[in-house]
């Protein structure tokens, strides 16, 4: 799955759960980007996710 065979398990657990997204800072797993529905993302830019759809709520009647 991932360059790095010891990062197989974040996205088998992560499948497992059916998470969304894997926030990483780990290089071999950002490599990935998506796999199988899963975004594989940075801290920044999971802040950034979280950011805009609470925004988008907040915006709503």
């Amino acid at each position: 799955m991932v360059a790095d065979p010891d990062d197989d398990r974040f996205i088998a657990c992560a499948l497992a759960l059916k998470a969304a997204y894997i926030v990483t800072g780990d290089k071999a797993l950002l490599d990935v980007r998506h796999y199988e529905g899963i975004d594989v993302v940075t801290p920044r830019a999971f802040l950034d996710i979280v950011r805009a759809a609470a925004d988008e709520m907040l915006e709503r009647p």
